[in-house]
């Protein structure tokens, strides 16, 4: 749950931040646009799974049971949070390679940095049993100019994926938990939610789906998006608690985002002991 997420866009490479304002410009330093293919509507179902692994411990047993869990479901694409990959934590294991050799969701995008200078590696992965058209990745809004080790620094995965012939625009990401503010007051979880209203809505993808641990503390966070048009899979009508510690009250952290051209066909939670985190998960069907 309090672990904070980076990514980068190959196993291989190991990318540098982007520094963004308050107000999200995307196409100042990235066109949204690129890659969108909007084809003839074709009607299609698919399944994502959000799933916080804790650490991505990297031994064939918990990387078998992950990827156990997404197949489970018959997923075809699922963001995981907190992955760890060749990090001290998990004994500088490849959890990727590993995971990769053992499952048919082996396309993958993995973003990760050293974190403050902890020798530490904690990051963001997409896995899918389809080849991604494009990835890319933007830093969510951070309240300090100078990097602090107390506020760890957050961001957001996109993804165009083609899916059943369909493109999907496919987003992962895991949110502050700091009960801190931005220089103009605003909370820095509201700030990161702005931004990603802001960034969904300059997509011109017409089927996104956010996957997340947001680490919020009610659902009326996600009023913003709601009001906006979009859904949550995870709501006070279908509450799934996924996060299954202790240490807080609201424990439906985990949700999945979707715009008003996908319908929610069936959602559910996999229990299970792998991480303090349940795995959820959401079939959608395409409309025009």
């Amino acid at each position: 749950m309090k672990k904070f997420s980076v990514v980068i866009l190959s196993v291989c490479l190991i990318c540098l931040l982007v520094s963004c304002g308050r107000k999200i410009t995307p196409n100042s330093y990235y066109d949204i646009t690129d890659g969108v293919v909007i084809g003839e509507y074709k009607e299609m179902n698919f399944t994502v799974c959000s799933y916080n692994i804790k650490g991505g411990e990297a031994t064939t047993q918990s990387v078998t049971k992950a990827k156990n869990n997404i197949e489970s479901v018959g997923a075809d694409i699922a963001g995981l949070q907190e992955v760890d990959n060749l990090s001290n934590r998990t004994g500088k294991q490849d959890f990727l390679s590993i995971f990769k050799n053992s499952s048919a969701l082996n396309n993958v995008a993995y973003y990760a940095v050293d974190i403050m200078g902890f020798d530490e590696t904690y990051g963001l992965a997409e896995v899918s049993k389809n080849t991604f058209d494009k990835s890319h990745f933007f830093k969510l809004p951070y309240p300090y100019d100078i990097e602090k080790s107390d506020v760890e620094k957050r961001i957001i995965i996109r993804s165009l994926i083609t899916i059943n012939g369909v493109q999907i625009a496919f987003y992962n990401t895991h949110l502050s938990y700091e009960d801190v503010n931005m220089p103009d007051g605003a909370s820095l979880r509201k700030a990161q939610f702005d931004y990603i209203l802001q960034l969904l809505d300059s997509d011109p993808c017409p089927y996104k789906v956010v996957t997340g641990d947001f680490n919020v503390l009610s659902f009326s966070e996600f009023d913003d998006l709601v009001k906006s048009g979009y859904k949550i899979v995870n709501n006070s009508e279908n509450k799934f608690d996924s996060y299954r510690g202790d240490d807080v009250s609201f424990k439906a952290i985990d949700n999945i985002i979707y715009s008003s051209r996908l319908e929610l066909v069936s959602s559910g939670m996999k229990e299970d002991d792998l991480s303090d985190h349940n795995m959820l998960y959401a079939t959608f069907k395409t409309l025009k």
